[in-house]
């Protein structure tokens, strides 16, 4: 679906992106559209269908499966208590509470059985045909597996559709009605600008993020995955930074036409016209010393520039009572002395 750079970033991650949200391109990738455990990164998915289904003040009962055992990381949530949709969010994105995700589970649809289909059936319609869930909280099982690539369809579409950000953004969460009241945020880069979306960890994932940072005029979403386990847990965010800084200072929008600078001049015995540009043309690339590839043809008194690379061109009449036809490749952006004799 994107279009991939295969430059290396010097990061512990074997599975990594990076992308310009804005304008929508892939600056740094690599085994994007391998198999990988999504880990606790599955709770995204798992909150959408809550976010979706259910408005933020509706009131849930919690309840389990009939065969759940609470396993990893839980916030120790009784059955029998009343949660709004709100407070499961962020439960699930905030403290990455596997009970909560079991509870959602057990309430957004008929059953938990279906709601596993309903995370299967959404990922389809999201076109992440590469990715099989088996559960809602993320913890490694056979057959549970995403890739980079349809993570990004998935942030994409978070970002793109609901109002999420506003829960992953929130350092903590207070929670009168369990024991422990205050819940940290497991995105512990969140000061550094990353405000979303997701953490992870399991054995089959090793430590998983999904970032998202709009500061520095930018935004960009980050994936790491299978970044090494270090004895702190900090890898994924310690890659994630990295990504985030040669993203950042490596690619830009570049200015390759501006407006009203002198594209041609078209020249006969008795006059000449000039064309100028007339609007800004950007086109968002590496920042290196290669030049952006294009081509230029006339047709129909119709001066166009090609640029392949994104498959875009720029057209500007020519005024002439003769019909003018030529086609070549240039190097310079002032084309001088084309002839119409």
């Amino acid at each position: 679906m994107y279009a991939v750079e295969n430059d290396d970033v010097p990061i512990s991650a074997d599975v990594y992106l990076s992308y310009d949200y804005e304008y929508k391109k892939v600056m740094y990738a690599k085994n994007i559209d391998e198999n990988i455990a999504p880990a606790s990164i599955t709770k995204l998915m798992t909150a959408l269908l809550l976010y979706e289904n259910f408005p933020l003040n509706y009131e849930f009962i919690t309840s389990y499966p009939s065969n759940y055992t609470p396993t990893g990381k839980v916030a120790n949530i009784p059955e029998g208590i009343r949660v709004t949709t709100e407070e499961l969010l962020e439960l699930l994105l905030v403290y990455s509470a596997n009970d909560a995700a079991y509870i959602v589970a057990n309430s957004v649809f008929s059953s938990y059985e279906n709601f596993i289909i309903e995370m299967n059936n959404r990922s389809n319609e999201l076109l992440m045909f590469s990715t099989n869930f088996v559960n809602p909280d993320g913890l490694d099982e056979e057959n549970h597996v995403t890739t980079a690539n349809d993570l990004l369809r998935l942030s994409i579409y978070i970002l793109e559709n609901t109002k999420l950000l506003d829960v992953t953004s929130k350092k903590d969460i207070f929670f009168d009605k369990l024991p422990q009241k205050v819940y940290n945020n497991t995105n512990l880069i969140i000061d550094s600008g990353f405000i979303g979306l997701k953490t992870g960890w399991t054995s089959d994932a090793g430590l998983t993020f999904i970032g998202y940072n709009q500061e520095n005029d930018r935004k960009i979403i980050t994936i790491v995955n299978k970044s090494d386990v270090d004895e702190d847990k900090l890898n994924h965010f310690e890659d994630t930074k990295i990504l985030y800084q040669k993203s950042k200072d490596n690619y830009a929008n570049l200015n390759i036409l501006q407006k009203g600078s002198e594209l041609f001049e078209i020249k006969n015995s008795s006059n000449a016209q000039l064309i100028k540009n007339n609007d800004n043309f950007y086109f968002f690339k590496k920042l290196d010393n290669e030049e952006i590839g294009y081509s230029v043809s006339i047709k129909n008194n119709i001066f166009k520039i090609y640029y392949p690379e994104i498959d875009e061109d720029r057209e500007y009449k020519i005024n002439s009572s003769k019909k003018i036809e030529y086609k070549f490749h240039w190097s310079n952006r002032f084309l001088n002395n084309i002839l119409n004799k």
